[in-house]
């Protein structure tokens, strides 16, 4: 027997970017947030830029989250050896904002969802998205919930009549790929990550650029540090995602990461290899349409050089709610010019960031005949058709 629920706004993903636009659009609409996990692993990704506390701020949860000191500690700024030996330093002493932070990023994550539940914003998970069939006023979607162990043929279906689906599902875009909708894609950067016992007072994150790629750390709150090797996946030295003493060694041939790792780390038990993870640019080919929306990275992806993927999910999701509350959902003009707003906000947040991207890789030209390099000297224009 399926099982209805009924919502005036559906999101899909219960991440940074579905949870900051379910606890701002709840305050005007009905909101089911829906999430194909119980709650969120461990991922890397942790930097929080500064203006991330205006938004904070605005969902009157800024005070709470800075009380919370195991979820994060300040981000100083970064060190970083780029397009020369010399290493320079970028720090957000000055910045108006604050600091930032270096978060517990699963930890933060499941925050985001507590806050959710405690404002009473109606949450279905674990579920999965089977369909998705449109109507004149908005969409029926068929969700499974389900669970670890469990037989499918026991599995309950729900049916969720809405009047708008956010995309709040990652990579991955779960609903738009539902609508046949495609990525294009600028690049093939994964990132190779782990994370270790880190007892060092220096704070700063680093960044080290080698010939098949760059290096990133950051010390993280409760001790622990990530340690991340960014480049293409055809680069990718064969057997290194499941050899830690091999991922040490070549990390300790970057000046900036020898303190970090000493002769034996590797044996120690206090650092763990997690495996590799999608660190391209993408970008889908409409981000939005008839009574839907794509938020974060299900919008857009940033390579992690820009420090921006989790502060991008929580301003298209702020955005966006701002678009609904302001239009509302009454009519199909409304629906017709919120989408068409929050396509044109994505489409110019792509542009900027593939300027961006493009100036940065161009000041390391230290190996010219290295293909990842080469490769990032090109510039792409992904445009949104």
């Amino acid at each position: 027997m399926t099982q209805v629920k009924h919502c005036q706004i559906a999101i899909i993903g219960a991440g940074i970017a579905g949870c900051i636009a379910a606890l701002a659009l709840s305050r005007h609409f009905q909101v089911l947030l829906i999430d194909k996990q119980s709650a969120c692993p461990d991922k890397v990704g942790e930097c929080l830029p500064p203006a991330a506390a205006r938004i904070l701020r605005n969902l009157n949860l800024l005070k709470e989250f800075e009380q919370r000191q195991d979820l994060h500690i300040p981000n100083y700024g970064i060190q970083s050896r780029w397009g020369s030996e010399q290493s320079l330093i970028n720090d957000n002493l000055s910045n108006p904002d604050g600091l930032g932070w270096q978060l517990n990023r699963a930890g933060f994550e499941n925050w985001l969802r507590e806050q959710v539940v405690a404002q009473g914003i109606e949450t279905l998970w674990p579920a999965r998205l089977l369909d998705a069939q449109p109507g004149s006023d908005g969409w029926l979607l068929y969700l499974a919930t389900h669970e670890s162990g469990r037989a499918q043929d026991n599995q309950q279906s729900i049916a969720v009549p809405c009047h708008f689906v956010i995309d709040a599902t990652g990579r991955h875009s779960a609903f738009a790929t539902k609508l046949g909708l495609k990525r294009k894609v600028l690049d093939k950067q994964i990132a190779l990550w782990a994370s270790m016992a880190c007892h060092e007072a220096h704070q700063l994150a680093r960044i080290e650029t080698s010939p098949d790629g760059w290096w990133y750390s950051a010390k993280l709150p409760e001790q622990r540090r990530v340690l991340a090797l960014q480049t293409d996946s055809d680069l990718l030295e064969k057997g290194l995602q499941h050899d830690l003493a091999l991922f040490c060694r070549h990390a300790r041939t970057q000046p900036g990461l020898q303190s970090l790792l000493p002769q034996g780390i590797e044996q120690s038990g206090t650092i763990q290899l997690h495996g590799v993870v999608s660190a391209n640019s993408t970008c889908l080919t409409q981000a939005a349409g008839h009574r839907w929306a794509a938020l974060g990275d299900a919008a857009c992806s940033f390579d992690p050089l820009s420090s921006q993927g989790m502060f991008n999910a929580m301003a298209t999701a702020m955005q966006l709610a701002n678009s609904l509350d302001e239009f509302g959902l009454s009519n199909a003009d409304a629906a017709i010019e919120v989408t068409r707003l929050h396509q044109a906000q994505i489409k110019s947040v792509w542009q900027h960031y593939l300027s961006h991207r493009a100036h940065y890789y161009a000041q390391e030209r230290r190996w010219p005949d290295s293909p990842y390099w080469q490769r990032r000297q090109i510039h792409k224009n992904a445009e949104f058709s």
